[in-house]
């Protein structure tokens, strides 16, 4: 679906237009192998699994400050994704606030528009921390 989407965006490459075309029933070695292929015709580096788990956070709280998805699902999916990296004091601190967050949001329905208002906060932040530019 990624490489789907890239190709709508206007990407291009003898490999990402075949790994478009293929799915999740098709053999992960393939995928893989054509992934490596498409990034080197596209002249860019394969992400390391780190910068891919980051990069994926980065897109929940992108995702959350644009509207594409709800607070509590980009809370959800930054969390689950930062259970994924080293173990650094940076990482912690991410995994604690955003579980905070995310569990908050569930257990106190009441207090949602704030705990929202800290998570927009927490999102912009994350970005920020990766030399992003987030909405106000």
């Amino acid at each position: 679906m990624i490489a789907a989407l890239a190709v709508a965006d206007g990407l291009d490459s003898p490999a990402l237009v075949e790994l478009a075309g293929l799915s999740r029933q098709d053999p992960p070695a393939d995928i893989r192998d054509l992934f490596v292929q498409a990034m080197a015709e596209l002249g860019r580096p394969v992400p390391g699994v780190s910068d891919a788990w980051w990069e994926r956070m980065c897109d929940g709280a992108r995702g959350m400050l644009s509207g594409s998805l709800t607070h509590y699902e980009a809370s959800s999916e930054i969390y689950w994704c930062t259970c994924h990296l080293e173990r650094t004091d940076a990482a912690i601190k991410l995994v604690d606030l955003f579980c905070a967050l995310w569990s908050n949001w569930e257990d106190r329905p009441d207090e949602r528009a704030a705990i929202e208002r800290e998570m927009r906060l927490a999102a912009a932040d994350l970005l920020r921390s990766h030399g992003e530019q987030a909405p106000e």
